[in-house]
């Protein structure tokens, strides 16, 4: 029998608490809609507290499985998330502040779910060795994504069949599903997702994020529990580095100072190709790391250097000298490829 998803769980928490939590999305004023294949997505855990936390002991501690699901190498249920302890010590009031849930991930369309759930775990449990485990792998979801995308399956995976073992429920947990515009339901769009446990219902009208932080009508909340989530979205990454393609463009390089330049070419032609075939990057991203990569080989054959530039790699790249999405319109790979 298949293991309980992720999705599963939050969404029964969610109908079984549906009369005493209360759950908002604050949408970022300035923020407007992601639309398909033009921007990146990445989910932060803001704040978390949990007000009974510190009647539970010191052999308990919360711990927090949460991410996005959405659509990825074609498929339609890929998930990234990560299963973590709070950074403070066990018994501590309070709970996590501004923890990265994702790497950044290219929107391609359709429809991303972002979750989080919150649990409570006995040291020495199994679940406590099953955090212990993922925490160890969760730098391994990142750039590239294809490969974080496999990792990010197998860990889901065993977390999953360890929660269905230990029969766990979670203390909060709190979904909530985006599409792109025009599709009927929520837009993908920045802002904050909020769920409280056991608010009073009459400051249930003046719930609001002030500064990144949760706040009632009495100021910051601290006597519920609650998670403050922020979907964040961008038009372009916010860190341009790509090792496999910095090895190919030296390995071109090579071949030129070598005089190797049937070699060159071929390289040249398989680096830049090669930008298309990231799945770290958006479409118009692409053409603007591609456009970079033809220009830094232009120099070499121009100025055939020996000792290059700092500012002609991809590891990283500088990102005041890629060109803008503008400046790359209406350019062809065909054109990118031409020596």
């Amino acid at each position: 029998m298949p293991a309980t998803t992720m999705g599963d769980r939050v969404k029964s928490w969610v109908s079984a608490n549906a009369e005493h939590a209360t759950v908002r999305f604050f949408p970022d004023p300035d923020g407007i809609p992601v639309d398909a294949g033009e921007g990146y997505l990445r989910l932060w855990l803001v704040e978390g507290f949990l007000a009974k936390q510190k009647k539970w002991g010191k052999n308990y501690f919360p711990a927090l499985h949460g991410g996005v699901t959405l659509t990825f190498l074609g498929s339609e249920d890929t998930s990234f998330t990560k299963f973590t302890k709070q950074a403070a010590s066990p018994g501590a009031p309070g709970a996590f502040l501004n923890y990265p849930m994702t790497p950044l991930i290219p929107f391609a369309g359709g429809m991303v779910e972002f979750e989080a759930e919150l649990y409570r775990v006995s040291t020495g449990s199994p679940l406590d060795t099953a955090v212990s485990l993922a925490g160890g792998l969760a730098s391994l979801i990142g750039p590239p994504l294809s490969v974080a995308a496999a990792v990010a399956e197998k860990i889901t995976t065993g977390i999953n069949t360890v929660l269905d073992a230990q029969d766990e429920r979670p203390v909060l947990a709190v979904h909530q599903a985006m599409t792109s515009p025009g599709g009927g339901g929520d837009p993908l769009r920045p802002g904050y997702l909020a769920i409280v446990n056991d608010l009073p219902t009459a400051s249930r009208t003046a719930l609001h994020v002030s500064d990144g932080r949760l706040h009632g009508a009495d100021g910051q909340l601290t006597e519920c529990d609650f998670l403050l989530l922020r979907i964040e979205c961008r038009e372009e990454r916010d860190d341009w580095r790509f090792p496999k393609l910095e090895r190919l463009r030296k390995r071109a390089v090579r071949a030129y100072h070598e005089d190797r330049k049937e070699d060159f070419d071929a390289l040249r032609k398989l680096t830049i190709a090669e930008v298309f075939e990231s799945d770290d990057l958006t479409e118009p991203d692409a053409y603007r790391v591609a456009a970079h990569l033809r220009k830094s080989f232009e120099k070499v054959i121009e100025f055939g250097f020996v000792t290059e530039p700092d500012d002609m790699g991809l590891d990283p790249i500088p990102a005041h000298l890629l060109p803008d999405r503008y400046e790359v319109a209406g350019l062809t790979l065909t054109q990118l490829l031409r020596a």
